[in-house]
């Protein structure tokens, strides 16, 4: 807990005002409190304070600077979360530093590319992007844009995200970004006119059937949301018009998924049933393992969003794939009509975990499933699996996460 890193740490803590013990000088190193004492002591009597805390203490006692980029990274998030902007710039300023410090150029570029999202929600969006278009790699180039476009769009700022997406030079990530963004968009439900108009015209654009009529099913149920049924049903109509053409089966059952929840945002009860069931159908015929699993996450997604989380969970157990399943229920915490599936959802990934050989496996998926049980409010469920978890420094990364719920 001497070493220089703890050092560069030491501001940091003080500026949260979490555990000045740690960075007293006088403090010899064999005075502090064990790292996993703290752990089990927070996780019984969970804080905002003592989570925060703890995950410092984890960042501070990891040697290896690619460990320390993801715990840095959670600490970061969730000071920008919680409104505390300085706290957020300086534990980001590490985790760039952990990252140059790593050695190794592929894996510094991979960690900067997953920082760049994270530092433009706390304002530095012009460095984000720097260090984005910086990157040798051009399709971790084309992600770390996309990440930071969808986080322009989370945090409001339609144009700047418009902007991002248009620096995106592989054409495929750029159409499935702009589907994504739009699904962003759809979820705060609060865009001008302007920039729904935008929206529209930048989707007419995409030069890819299915990826097009995703995005008009996501406008339409931000239309929806915001009263304007008439442009919603005319997106909706656009959207369904693909069907003739779009032959593929996963991509219909994506494409009816997506109908299904713009029926659903216009209230039209006989349409969703009608849409959902097809979809479901449909996605169960799936063949090819990487098509279907991507094809039910959409149909589960769908299903959730109507209530009918019993057959979504029963639907997503056909996903046999340990990552696809964790970032299903990542995906849906996020999504406002579908969260209602993350708990039982919860209890079937974290099943799957506990089968996996690899104990990296095991807390990838339990860390995802604390971090969206977390979002949706089951913090006491998330502490649980929180404590399941075998790895400290994937503790630290749930427990910062936590943070942003509790007081």
């Amino acid at each position: 807990m001497t070493r220089p890193f703890l050092a560069l740490l030491r501001p940091v803590l003080l500026l949260a005002g979490l555990v000045p013990a740690i960075a007293a000088p006088v403090r010899a190193a064999s005075d502090l409190p064990r790292t996993a004492d703290v752990i089990a002591n927070c996780l019984s009597n969970p804080s905002r304070d003592c989570a925060l805390a703890a995950a410092l203490m984890v960042t501070a006692d990891e040697e290896l600077a690619i460990t320390q980029v993801d715990d840095l990274i959670a600490v970061a998030e969730t000071f920008a979360r919680l409104g505390d902007p300085d706290r957020a710039r300086a534990t980001i300023d590490l985790a760039v530093e952990a990252a140059h410090n790593i050695g190794l150029t592929i894996a510094t570029e991979q960690k900067l590319s997953e920082i760049v999202g994270t530092m433009a929600e706390i304002g530095e969006t012009a460095r984000a992007i720097a260090i984005a278009e910086g990157l040798g790699d051009r399709f971790r180039r084309a992600n770390a844009l996309g990440a930071i476009a969808l986080t322009r769009a989370r945090t409001g700022d339609v144009a700047g995200a418009q902007e991002t997406l248009g620096r995106i030079k592989v054409p495929l990530l750029a159409l499935k970004y702009a589907v994504e963004m739009t699904e962003e968009i759809a979820e705060k439900g609060q865009v001008d006119d302007a920039a729904a108009a935008a929206l529209e015209a930048r989707l007419a654009q995409v030069d890819h059937r299915l990826l097009r009529a995703l995005g008009y099913t996501r406008l339409a149920v931000l239309k929806a949301r915001q009263g304007d049924i008439d442009a919603a049903r005319r997106l909706r109509d656009t959207a369904a018009a693909e069907r003739d053409y779009i032959l593929d089966t996963a991509d219909r059952a994506r494409l009816f998924a997506g109908l299904a929840r713009a029926a659903l945002a216009l209230g039209e009860a006989d349409a969703y049933a009608d849409a959902v069931s097809h979809a479901r159908g449909l996605a169960m015929r799936v063949n090819a393992d990487y098509d279907q699993t991507v094809a039910i996450a959409d149909v589960v997604a769908a299903l959730a969003a109507g209530g009918r989380v019993e057959e979504a969970v029963d639907l997503a157990e056909r996903i046999t794939d340990l990552r696809a399943r964790t970032r299903l229920i990542s995906d849906l915490s996020r999504r406002r009509d579908a969260a209602q599936a993350v708990v039982p959802l919860a209890q079937q990934v974290l099943a799957a975990a506990a089968a996996a050989e690899s104990r990296f496996e095991r807390d990838r998926a339990r860390l995802a499933v604390a971090k969206a049980l977390a979002a949706v409010g089951a913090v006491p469920r998330a502490v649980e699996v929180i404590a399941g978890i075998e790895n400290d420094d994937a503790q630290a990364q749930a427990l910062a996460a936590l943070a942003q719920e509790l007081d």
